[in-house]
């Protein structure tokens, strides 16, 4: 936990929980080839990671706005990619 809690926040919360959650949420869209798989699994990735890190550092749980964020954006993104597969079989 001491290497989470060197880590800057402004960092942590911008950059890398963003680029890991929907990238993992993107990652099992494309394996499972299935469009609603992204935004959930993001969305169970992001709510898990708020809630543990509020419970310690906070002892209560305390969501924010990303839990609606990043499943939107993952959505849009594995759409995006989903589609263009899609279309790139075809020709």
């Amino acid at each position: 936990m001491n290497t989470l809690n060197s880590i800057d926040p402004f960092l942590m919360q911008l950059v890398i929980v963003p680029l890991f959650v929907i990238g993992l949420g993107l990652v099992a869209s494309i394996f499972t080839k299935k469009l609603y798989i992204a935004p959930i699994c993001t969305l169970l990735l992001n709510f898990a990671y708020e809630s543990i890190t509020s419970w310690i550092g906070y002892g209560h749980l305390s969501l924010t706005m990303w839990n609606v964020i990043f499943p939107l954006v993952s959505f849009i993104i594995a759409w995006f990619v989903l589609f263009v597969k899609r279309g790139s079989k075809v020709n």
